[in-house]
């Protein structure tokens, strides 16, 4: 069955975003992108050929049911899992949870010795080594060791039998602010303690800070290995007249019209009667709704784009009245020539369109993530 809606995932923009993120860091710096969150709503099963095509060194996700996920669909490179996986479980639930964790090879952040001590009991029991990654919180607030703790504990966690420290790593809190005055004073805290723990001898396989705008805006916490997120979609959080002109944004969400309708002057449209009609008007619907992530803040404040048609060419169209659940109406009283099936564009892929994922999250007063995110399983993701 033809899907009502679509998100084409234009393979070409992730490559060329890639190789984006790979001139700015240059040789030696493997990349670690996040693919989090199914992708950060792209839908991994799109993402992951792309990245495996283009040789990406290993991937990030959230949990360990991420992780797991992702060797089921074929990923066979590293992961970095950035949640704590083994904090406040219970006994048996910590034990297998860390033989998951060491059977699939995946990358558990630790935050305590005896958190790392449960995946070296798991990697003797099975004879495998034990990949772990430990946070340390410079500025974030979030989780990690203190900078003032994390040296004696990082050595605790290297000298437990089976455990390999794959990375030691930070997490920027305002690298997309225009003044980085707090990043750097963040890197600069992680480089102090990189230098504490390589004048100990402590084994540390890489050492990581920059998230998308530090790859882009701090090219001083590139170090070994990136995790890039937002920018390989090719979208851009940072001051605007910072943003990249080689990265694009990868994703369209299109559909076609389900109906066009004449109604006359002063008839509502809509729940709430937030629109009235103040001329004759030729109404389309739409087959997206709030359930699939078209967020209902967009009532009566989007455009979306009617595609060429019959010698037409593109036109914006507002939408007009509250977007519901499942369907959205909009104005094509200006549009010319338009009928039942005619193609729309509701988020666009080209980042100076008024419907593009960036410009919605101004207009919701948001983050393009939570735009990407949010859009619903309704909506089939294919790549093109």
């Amino acid at each position: 069955m033809i899907p009502l809606v679509t998100a084409e995932i234009r393979l070409a923009a992730i490559r060329g975003n890639i190789g984006a993120i790979r001139r700015r860091v240059g040789p030696g710096v493997q990349l670690c992108p996040a693919v989090k969150a199914n992708a950060y709503g792209h839908g991994l099963a799109q993402v992951l050929p792309a990245l495996i095509e283009l040789g990406v060194e290993r991937v990030g996700v959230a949990n360990l049911i991420e992780g797991l996920d992702l060797r089921r669909l074929g990923w066979h490179r590293p992961i970095l899992c950035m949640a704590p996986v083994l904090a406040e479980v219970d006994e048996h639930e910590r034990r297998e949870r860390a033989e998951q964790a060491v059977l699939a090879q995946v990358s558990v952040t630790v935050m305590s010795a005896e958190e790392a001590g449960d995946l070296s009991r798991a990697a003797q029991r099975l004879h495998k080594a034990a990949p772990v990654e430990i946070k340390v919180d410079t500025g974030m607030g979030r989780m990690g060791l203190l900078p003032e703790e994390a040296a004696v504990t990082i050595a605790e966690v290297a000298a437990l039998p089976g455990v390999v420290i794959e990375g030691v790593y930070t997490h920027l809190a305002s690298a997309d602010e225009p003044d980085l005055t707090h990043a750097n004073r963040q890197l600069e805290t992680f480089l102090a303690l990189r230098e504490r723990l390589t004048a100990k001898g402590v084994p540390v396989r890489q050492y990581h800070v920059a998230n998308s705008l530090a790859v882009f805006r701090l090219p001083a916490g590139h170090l070994d290995r990136v995790r890039p997120g937002l920018s390989m979609y090719g979208y851009w959080d940072g001051p605007p007249e910072d943003r990249p002109a080689d990265i694009r944004p990868c994703m369209r969400v299109v559909s076609r019209l389900t109906a066009v309708r004449r109604l006359p002057a002063g008839h509502a449209v809509g729940y709430g009667r937030t629109f009235i009609t103040k001329r004759e008007s030729l109404i389309g619907l739409v087959p997206i709704g709030y359930g699939d992530g078209y967020r209902r803040r967009l009532s009566n404040d989007a455009v979306i784009t009617l595609e060429p048609a019959r010698g037409r060419g593109r036109v914006h169209v507002p939408v007009v009245g509250r977007i519901s659940m499942d369907q959205t109406t909009v104005d094509l009283t200006d549009a010319g020539d338009v009928r039942v099936g005619d193609p729309v564009t509701i988020i666009d892929d080209d980042p100076a369109a008024p419907n593009c994922v960036e410009a919605l999250a101004r207009k919701l007063g948001t983050i393009p993530y939570e735009i990407t995110c949010l859009i619903g399983p309704r909506v089939e993701r294919i790549g093109v």
